[in-house]
């Protein structure tokens, strides 16, 4: 009877079950954190892209729009290989001195949680898009 009660308590077997439970949230935790920097990344290439095709533009004595919208799209596809098709608007053209220049920029960033998140509910299937804008006065001499 002794013997049987001491092969019903070795836990031998906890450890399969502990790895089951616990290996899933880790690799779920470690997923989001990629996901985390990922987005970090995509925002900091787009405020660096914007800000970069807004000061080009800036300093630029012909056709400021055409500047910027190459300046920027070049900088951020540059900064992050991930999207290559990334959208630059320029919200305020400048053109005459002292007027403002707006740059907008959106980049894609691929979401690593879509298949995951698709055995479970499908809400985060879809890429995320984050957003860069800068805005510098033209100059002129």
């Amino acid at each position: 009877m002794a013997r049987l009660w001491q092969r019903l308590r070795r836990d031998e077997g906890d450890i399969y079950g502990e790895t089951a439970f616990s290996l899933p949230v880790i690799l779920l935790v470690v997923l989001m954190l990629f996901q985390a920097g990922f987005l970090g990344w995509g925002a900091n290439a787009a405020n660096n892209a914007a800000r970069h095709g807004a000061r080009m533009a800036s300093v630029a004595q012909v056709n400021p729009v055409a500047v910027a919208v190459a300046e920027a799209r070049s900088a951020v596809v540059q900064d992050f290989p991930m999207d290559r098709s990334p959208v630059v608007q320029v919200l305020a053209p400048g053109g005459v001195p002292g007027s403002e220049l707006t740059v907008r920029v959106t980049v894609h960033v691929p979401n690593v949680l879509g298949p995951v998140s698709a055995l479970f509910t499908g809400a985060l299937t879809r890429d995320f898009t984050v957003h860069g804008q800068a805005t510098f006065r033209q100059e002129g001499w």
